[in-house]
C-alpha cells in the first residue's frame, strides 16, 4: 500500500501528464540536461574571448534550457543561431555549438515528422559539401553519418512513444468497454433479482388495501371496523416502502447504467438514438448470422445528444462502417465489443475484435488495411466537425475510437423535424 505522499505525488503527476504534457516529459528533460553539461564543458574547456561571443553561446544555452517546453520552435531557433553565429563571432567556429546542434536536429525529427526529418538531413548534406565543406582535419562522411544517426534516433523515439501510446489507448477503451459490459450485468442481474419481488409484493400489499376498502361494510356505507382499519394502515405502510425501495433500486439500476443525470429530452435526441439503435441491431442481426459473437452496448450518460441530420448521417454511416469492416476484416467467430456512448454534447464509439490470421501480423493503421479508405474519409469528416478517429492494429487486435462532438449552433430544423417531413 503506498504512503500518503506517494499517492499525492502519483495523483499530481497523472495530472500534470493529462493537462501540461511539455512540462512532463522526462526523456526529453534528461537529452537536454545532457547536451547542456556537454555544452558547458566545451565553454569551460574553450572560453568565448570577445562579449560577441558570450552572447552567442548564452543565447546558445538559454534555447536549449527552454527547448523541452517548446521543441520545435526552440529546434529551430538554435539551428539559426548556430549558424547565424560565423557572421557576429570568431567563437562560432570553435565546435561547442555542435552538440546543441545535433540536438536541435533529433528534436526537430522527434517532433515533427518523416518528411521534415528528410529535409533536414538533405540540406546538411547540401551544406557540408557545396555550401559550406569542413575543414581538411574534418572527415565529412563521419559528420553526415552522424547527423543521419541522430535524425534516425529521433524518429525511433517518436515511432516507440506514438506506439507505446496507442496500446496505452487500446487498453484503456477495452477496460472502459469491459466496465461497461460488468455494469450492465449488474443492473439486469438487479432488475431480475430484486424488481420482480417488489413489484409483487407491491401487488399485494395493494390488493389488502384495496379489499379492506371493498368489505361487505364499507361497501354498504357502513362503518371500518377498527382492526380492519388498522390492517389497511399497515398494508398502505408496507405498499409506500416497497415503491419507495423500488424506486431506489431503479435508482440504482440507472447509475449502473450512467443515467443517473438523464437531462430532460427532446424529439431530436430521441431521434438519433433510435436511428443508432436500428442500426446496431441490424448490424448485430448480420453479425451473427456470419457467426460472430457480437456483444453492442449502447449508453446514455446525461442524456441524449440534439444533432443535425448531417451529424446524424456521419455517425450513422460510420456505424455501418464499422459492421461493415467487422465481416470483411475481423476473425471468423470472434468476440466482436463494440460501445456507442451518447451524450449531451457528444457520441463516443469503442470497436475491438481480433483481425484475421493473414492481416493479423501488420500492425498499422486504418489506412494500411484492405478497405481502410473507408476509415480513412470517415477520419477526414471527423476531424471537418472537430471530432477525432483512431484506429489501431496491436497484437492481433483491432482497436477503433471514435469521437463526434455535438452542438446545436443555429435554428436549422432538427433531425426529428426533417425526418417528420
Amino acid at each position: 500500500m503506498r504512503s500518503k505522499p506517494a499517492a499525492q505525488y502519483i495523483t499530481w503527476r497523472n495530472r500534470v501528464r493529462t493537462l501540461h504534457p511539455n512540462l512532463w516529459h522526462p526523456i526529453r528533460f534528461t537529452i537536454m540536461l545532457i547536451v547542456l553539461v556537454w555544452t558547458v564543458y566545451g565553454v569551460c574547456y574553450e572560453p568565448p574571448t570577445d562579449i560577441s561571443g558570450v552572447v552567442w553561446i548564452a543565447m546558445l544555452v538559454a534555447a536549449l534550457v527552454v527547448s523541452p517546453l517548446f521543441p520545435k520552435s526552440m529546434s529551430v531557433a538554435i539551428i539559426v543561431i548556430a549558424y547565424a553565429g560565423d557572421l557576429f563571432t570568431s567563437y562560432a567556429s570553435s565546435g561547442n555549438s555542435l552538440p546543441t546542434h545535433l540536438y536541435a536536429y533529433g528534436m526537430l525529427a522527434y517532433s515533427t515528422n518523416v518528411i521534415i526529418a528528410a529535409a533536414l538531413f538533405t540540406y546538411y548534406i547540401a551544406t557540408i559539401l557545396l555550401i559550406s565543406p569542413p575543414g581538411p582535419g574534418t572527415n565529412p562522411v563521419s559528420m553526415i553519418s552522424m547527423y543521419a544517426m541522430v535524425l534516425l534516433l529521433g524518429r525511433a523515439l517518436s515511432w516507440s512513444e506514438k506506439t507505446t501510446r496507442k496500446r496505452f489507448e487500446a487498453a484503456q477503451n477495452k477496460n472502459r468497454l469491459q466496465e461497461l459490459e460488468s455494469r450492465a450485468r449488474i443492473a439486469d442481474a438487479i432488475h431480475d433479482a430484486v424488481t420482480g419481488d417488489l413489484s409483487a409484493a407491491a401487488f399485494v400489499a395493494q390488493r389488502h388495501v384495496a379489499g379492506v376498502s371493498g368489505s361487505p361494510s364499507a361497501a354498504a356505507g357502513g362503518p371500518v371496523s377498527a382492526a380492519d382499519a388498522a390492517d389497511a394502515e399497515d398494508w398502505r405502510q408496507i405498499n409506500e416502502y416497497i415503491l419507495f425501495a423500488l424506486t431506489n433500486v431503479h435508482r440504482v439500476i440507472d447509475e449502473l447504467n450512467m443515467d443517473a443525470t438523464v437531462l430532460p429530452g427532446d424529439a431530436d435526441g430521441e431521434a438519433l438514438a433510435n436511428l443508432l439503435r436500428a442500426t446496431m441491431n441490424d448490424g448485430d442481426r448480420r453479425l451473427r448470422k456470419l457467426g460472430f459473437e457480437i456483444t453492442s452496448i449502447r449508453h446514455c450518460a446525461g442524456g441524449k445528444p440534439s444533432a443535425s441530420r448531417e451529424t446524424a448521417e456521419l455517425v450513422n454511416n460510420l456505424l455501418r462502417e464499422i459492421y461493415a469492416n467487422i465481416a470483411r476484416h475481423a476473425a471468423p467467430g470472434s468476440k466482436v465489443d463494440l460501445s456507442v456512448m451518447l451524450r449531451p454534447n457528444a457520441i463516443e464509439i469503442t470497436q475491438i475484435n481480433p483481425m484475421k490470421e493473414r492481416i493479423a501480423g501488420a500492425d498499422g493503421h486504418d489506412n494500411e488495411l484492405p478497405g481502410g479508405h473507408g476509415l480513412a474519409s470517415f477520419k477526414k469528416q471527423l476531424e471537418s466537425h472537430q471530432g477525432t478517429l483512431t484506429a489501431s492494429a496491436q497484437d492481433g487486435s483491432w482497436t477503433l475510437f471514435a469521437y463526434i462532438p455535438v452542438t446545436v449552433i443555429d435554428d436549422s430544423p432538427g433531425l426529428f423535424e426533417q425526418v417528420q417531413a
